[in-house]
């Protein structure tokens, strides 16, 4: 039976570690802790867990980090993986199974980053080599952003894509810790900038980064260099967020134009991502294009729902894009589609206010009263102090 290697590297990861252990260690058959010089109780949760723990000074270089702890691997497989990811049972018996092939040396997998709860896009996927065989050639590349695909490519090996999914909690990073990692994380890549200037793979990651540190003009020039320097070399959905990056940043500049050219760039390059067009009916609705935000909330939802056999990059909040979809419908005077959009918004969020005022308000101007304050009333239930169901159910009941 082949085996697998757990490896990970880490500092000051004691409020994360336990849950990602909690969900390796019934499957891998060693865990590997490389500690780049924690002083809190990471250690100690380690060992809990039966891990092998090895020291290694930090020198801002994570591919010098992730090899040290290749270099303690035993295993015919190596899975690596970070403190703030968890594997769950399902993902974790697919990927048992995976390493029975004899014919990969390579599988990339799924990383999930969910998203707080208010934000339109409720989890991101990116895919990323995680599981490997183990060889004296396979070692991890750059400073920062580090990968360990080129290396497998060099030799030539099968690299099997797979729907594994490995989800990376990064929202439960308090902000003190993501500011410390963003600042670190620009400190690497300036200096990798200057050791390799014309790789766009580090400028997007730059520009990103500035993004994350609230510097929108710094972010916009590196995304810029990202897409001067890319040679057709970045794999196309890189070049699609860069675009979708841009046209964030330019949107908030009040720069339309650029920001919509960016966001049908960005649809280009990555076509299972929903967010340009959801970016797209953003712009048309600032602009009164009511008809034109249709067709774009309608796309967005199609590629969410991975119409084509395409798993999307990016699952969007549902209840809020139907919402959405439904008070474009209204103001076109789509009342009956409008009203569909609206249950459609509760069926993803029955505990949600807002649709059933929406509907109330629908009801109330197509003449359904009665249909109207009930509506009224179940937006009041959820929501006592939402002045507007309130009003609308004072208008039905003065109306009976």
């Amino acid at each position: 039976m082949n085996k697998l290697s757990a490896c990970l590297i880490v500092k000051n990861e004691a409020s994360v570690l336990s849950r990602c252990l909690e969900s390796i260690r019934t499957f891998v058959d060693e865990i590997i802790v490389v500690d780049t010089g924690s002083n809190d109780h990471t250690i100690k949760i380690a060992i809990s867990y039966g891990a092998r723990i090895y020291h290694f000074a930090w020198i801002d270089d994570f591919s010098a980090a992730r090899n040290e702890s290749l270099h303690y691997a035993n295993y015919e497989w190596i899975l690596y993986i970070d403190a703030d990811e968890v594997v769950d049972t399902a993902n974790a018996a697919k990927i048992r199974q995976v390493i029975t092939r004899e014919d990969i040396m390579a599988v990339t997998v799924r990383q999930c980053i969910p998203q707080q709860a208010d934000n339109i896009a409720t989890s991101y996927y990116s895919e990323y080599c995680r599981i490997f065989r183990r060889h004296p050639n396979i070692r991890f590349e750059g400073a920062i952003h580090e990968q360990i695909l080129p290396s497998i490519e060099q030799l030539g090996g099968k690299v099997l894509r797979s729907d594994i999914v490995i989800h990376h909690w990064a929202y439960a990073i308090d902000a003190v810790k993501k500011q410390k990692r963003a600042e670190r994380n620009l400190r690497c890549l300036l200096a990798e900038i200057k050791r390799v200037p014309d790789d766009p793979f580090l400028y997007l990651n730059l520009g990103l980064t500035y993004r994350e540190l609230g510097q929108r003009d710094a972010s916009i020039k590196a995304l810029h260099q990202t897409l001067i320097k890319d040679g057709n070399n970045m794999k196309r959905e890189l070049v699609g967020q860069a675009h979708l990056t841009l046209s964030k940043g330019y949107f908030e500049d009040g720069n339309i134009a650029k920001a919509a050219y960016h966001a049908q760039q960005a649809g280009v390059f990555d076509p299972v991502n929903p967010l340009p067009d959801y970016l797209l009916a953003t712009m048309a609705v600032n602009e009164q294009q009511y008809e034109k935000a249709i067709h774009h909330l309608e796309t967005a939802i199609r590629i969410s729902k991975d119409d084509g056999g395409r798993l999307p990059s990016v699952e969007l909040n549902m209840a809020h894009v139907y919402l959405e979809l439904g008070s474009c419908r209204s103001v076109v005077g789509d009342i009956y589609g409008a009203e569909e959009n609206f249950l459609r918004s509760l069926q993803y969020n029955p505990s949600s206010a807002t649709p059933y005022l929406l509907l109330g308000n629908s009801r109330f101007i197509r003449g359904d009263r009665k249909g109207a304050q009930e509506m009224f009333e179940r937006a009041v239930a959820i929501d006592p102090s939402l002045d507007d169901a309130q009003q609308g159910l004072a208008l039905c009941r003065n109306s009976e």
